[in-house]
C-alpha cells in the first residue's frame, strides 16, 4: 500500500504499509518502494484500520430470510469494516457453549469478514465460565424491552451477573431499558384506528432509557464490573453516564448512526423504515449525543445492524406497530461518519478511534484489530476523503436493501477493504472467496478506568 495517508497510533501520517503474510509488516517511509507481489498506489487517498463494529444482527441461526452471515458480512467488507462481534438475540439465542459452537460453524467459510461471537446472560444459572473460555467476546444483560427469554431478571440476578462476568475478565453489555415505563406509554396510545407513526418512539420515552442506565451504572460499580452501555441515544441517558464515569465506574458505551443523525421526524417521513429500538430521538438528544461523543462520554460507534426484509417493513405502512423494529448500517456507516468530517464536526482520526481502535480496545481485540502497527492484523480501509456519491438502495447488500439514508449524498468514501492482507472488496464489488473466521479475545478489556 504505496504512498497513502495513514491513521495510525491515533495520528495522520503519510507512509507505505508493508504487508507480510496476514500481517502489518511496519510502516515505510512513503518513497520506499520494497519488492512486493502486489503493490496498491493509494497516494491521495487515506487508509484507516478496518472498522470494528461492536453491535451487529446477523440473524443467524432461525431468521436467515432477513439476513444470514454471508449477505451482512458482504454489505460490511463493502462498507469498510473488517471486524463484527454479532449479537445473541437469534433464535435460538446465543445463551449456552452449544449455542456459541453452533453459531461458530454457521459463520466459517462463508464469512466475508472476521466474526466475534457475543453470548447473551438471562440467569444465574448460565455457564459463563464454559462461555470465556470458548471465547465470547461480551455478555449480554437485556434490562428491558426484550423477549422474557432474555431479560435479565431482578437487580439481585444482574449483580450476581455482573461479578461473575468481571471475574472472568469479561465485559458486560447491557441494553437498558424499563419495562414499567414502556407498557404505561404504550397503553396511553390508541389501540385502534389511525396512529402517528411517531408514536413509536413516544412509546419509548428517554426516562425508560435513563433509568436503565442509572440502574446498569449503579450495579456496575458495586461489581467493579466491565459495563459497556448499548445504543445510548436520550440527553437524559448522557447526563447518567457523564456523572457515572465521573465517579468511577468501569464503564463504556456506544451511539449508533441512526440516533446521531436522524430525528424522530423520520418517522413520519419514511415510516415502518424508520423504526428502530431505542427509537430516533429529538434534535436536542442528537446534539447531546455528539457532544458526549466529542468529549468522550460516548467511547464509539456501533450500527446496530438489524436487517429486515421490504415487505416485513412494509406490513406497518398503515399502523407503525405491524412492523418490525430495526435498520441495516453496515454498508453506511463509513461514508456516514466520513461525511461529517466533510462537514467538518470532526476529524477522520476521530473516525478511526471510534470505529476502529476503541471497540477493538474495549473488547479485548486490540491490537490485533483496530490498528495500523508492526504485528496487527493486515485490515484496512482506503477512502477517498473528496470523493461525493449517492447512498443508493440498489448497491445495499444486506438483504435488508432498503436504508434510511437513502439518497443522501456524502462527501467520503471506501473505495478497497483488506481482510489480513487480502482484498475483499473494490469499488463496492465483492472480490475472492469468504475468508473471515471466528476471532476472540487476545487480551482482558482495555479501556482507561
Amino acid at each position: 500500500m504505496r504512498g497513502a495517508q495513514v491513521i495510525t497510533a491515533g495520528r495522520l501520517v503519510r507512509a507505505t504499509i508493508a504487508v507480510t503474510g496476514e500481517k502489518v509488516a511496519g510502516l515505510l517511509e512513503p518513497t520506499l518502494e520494497p519488492p512486493a507481489g502486489l503493490v496498491i498506489d493509494a497516494r491521495g487517498l487515506v487508509v484507516l484500520p478496518g472498522l470494528v463494529d461492536a453491535h451487529v444482527h446477523l440473524r443467524e441461526p432461525g431468521y436467515a430470510w432477513k439476513e444470514g452471515f454471508e449477505t451482512g458480512t458482504m454489505a460490511a467488507a463493502a462498507g469498510g469494516v473488517t471486524t463484527v462481534m454479532v449479537m445473541p438475540t437469534d433464535s435460538p439465542p446465543t445463551l449456552t457453549p452449544e449455542d456459541f459452537e453452533a453459531k461458530a460453524r454457521l459463520g466459517a467459510g462463508v464469512s466475508h469478514v472476521d466474526f466475534a461471537i457475543q453470548a447473551g446472560v438471562a440467569s444465574r444459572a448460565q455457564r459463563i465460565e464454559e462461555l470465556a473460555e470458548l471465547g465470547a467476546v461480551s455478555f449480554e444483560l437485556f434490562l428491558g424491552d426484550a423477549p422474557p427469554s432474555l431479560l435479565a431478571g431482578d437487580s439481585g440476578d444482574v449483580l450476581e451477573i455482573l461479578r461473575r462476568v468481571q471475574a472472568v475478565g469479561g465485559v458486560a453489555g447491557v441494553t437498558p431499558g424499563d419495562d414499567g415505563i414502556v407498557r404505561a406509554a404504550t397503553a396511553s396510545l390508541p389501540s385502534e384506528g389511525p396512529i402517528d407513526p411517531r408514536s413509536f418512539a413516544w412509546s419509548r420515552p428517554p426516562i425508560a432509557e435513563t433509568l436503565g442506565v442509572a440502574r446498569a451504572c449503579l450495579l456496575a460499580a458495586e461489581a467493579g464490573a466491565r459495563v459497556h452501555l448499548r445504543q445510548v441515544s436520550c440527553r437524559g441517558a448522557v447526563e447518567v453516564l457523564r456523572a457515572a464515569r465521573a465517579w468511577g465506574g468501569r464503564l463504556s458505551a456506544e451511539v449508533t448512526p441512526h440516533n446521531l443523525l436522524l430525528t424522530e421526524d423520520e418517522l413520519a417521513r419514511q415510516g415502518p423504515y424508520a423504526k428502530v429500538t431505542p427509537p430516533l430521538r429529538v434534535a436536542a438528544d442528537l446534539e447531546s449525543l455528539w457532544g458526549a461523543l466529542q468529549d468522550g462520554t460516548i467511547d464509539m460507534i456501533a450500527t446496530d445492524h438489524a436487517p429486515h426484509l421490504p415487505g416485513e417493513k412494509e406490513a406497518g405502512r398503515e399502523d407503525i406497530r405491524r412492523a418490525p423494529g430495526g435498520l441495516p448500517g453496515l454498508q453506511t456507516l463509513l461514508p456516514l461518519m466520513l461525511d461529517q468530517v466533510a462537514r467538518g464536526r470532526w476529524s477522520v482520526t476521530d473516525v478511526a478511534r471510534t470505529c476502529a481502535e476503541s471497540p477493538a480496545r474495549r473488547f479485548g481485540l486490540y491490537p490485533r484489530k483496530g490498528a495500523l502497527l508492526a504485528g496487527s492484523d493486515a485490515d484496512l480501509v482506503v477512502v477517498d476523503t473528496t470523493r461525493r456519491e449517492i447512498i443508493d438502495n440498489a448497491a445495499q447488500l444486506s438483504r435488508a436493501r432498503i436504508t434510511p439514508f437513502a439518497g443522501w449524498t456524502v462527501t467520503g468514501w471506501p473505495v478497497l477493504t483488506m481482510l489480513r492482507g487480502r482484498v475483499v472488496m473494490r469499488e463496492g464489488k465483492i472480490e475472492g472467496p469468504p475468508r473471515g473466521r471466528l476471532v476472540t479475545p487476545c487480551a482482558r478489556a482495555q479501556t482507561p478506568e
